[in-house]
C-alpha cells in the first residue's frame, strides 16, 4: 500500500488499529490529495475507529501501529481516544510526540483520566526507512521532500 501512496505523491505514512487479531481501521496520510494538513494517517484511523463507539475497556485493548512516530497531534489523539498501545517503526526527530510524552507525561498528568499508552518503537524500522527513501527518489523537491529528508 505505501508504495502506491508514494507513487501518488503522498508522504508514505500509514496507520492501522487492531483489536486482538481484528483490523478495526486503517488509513494513510492524504495531505496532497485533499490539500489539507490535518489528514494524518493516525487521525484518520482514529476517527474511523471512533465511529464504532467502543467502550472504554475495549479502547484500552486497541493497538495503533504506524510506520513513523506519531506527531504530537496524533499521539494526543491516541491518548484522548484511550488507545492502550502504540507501536511505531522509527523515530521522527523533528516532531515526534511519543518521545516527548514519555519524557514529560508522568510529571504533569498524575491525576488525569487520560493515561499514556504503552509505547513500542523500532519494529520494522529499516523496512519503513526504505519506503521513505523511495519517496525521496520519486518525489519533487518541495516541502514534503525536505521534511522526509530530515527523517532519513
Amino acid at each position: 500500500m505505501l508504495k502506491k501512496v508514494c507513487n501518488k505523491g503522498e508522504i508514505p505514512i500509514a496507520a492501522i488499529i487492531f483489536h486482538g487479531d481484528d483490523v478495526v481501521s486503517k488509513a494513510y496520510t492524504t495531505e496532497k490529495k485533499e490539500g489539507r494538513y490535518l489528514v494524518h494517517a493516525e487521525i484518520q484511523a482514529i476517527l474511523e475507529m471512533d465511529k464504532e463507539r467502543y467502550s472504554f475497556k475495549t479502547r484500552k485493548e486497541l493497538q495503533l501501529f504506524v510506520n513513523l512516530e506519531p506527531c504530537m497531534m496524533c499521539f494526543g489523539a491516541a491518548i484522548h481516544s484511550f488507545i492502550g498501545e502504540v507501536y511505531y517503526f522509527f523515530e521522527s526527530p523533528t516532531d515526534g510526540g511519543a518521545a516527548w510524552a514519555e519524557k514529560t507525561w508522568y510529571d504533569n498528568h498524575k491525576d488525569s483520566v487520560f493515561k499514556l499508552p504503552k509505547i513500542y518503537k523500532g519494529i520494522l524500522s529499516e523496512e519503513s526507512k526504505k519506503i521513505f527513501k523511495n519517496f525521496l527518489d520519486i518525489s519533487p523537491r518541495d516541502g514534503y521532500y525536505d521534511w522526509v529528508k530530515t527523517l532519513i
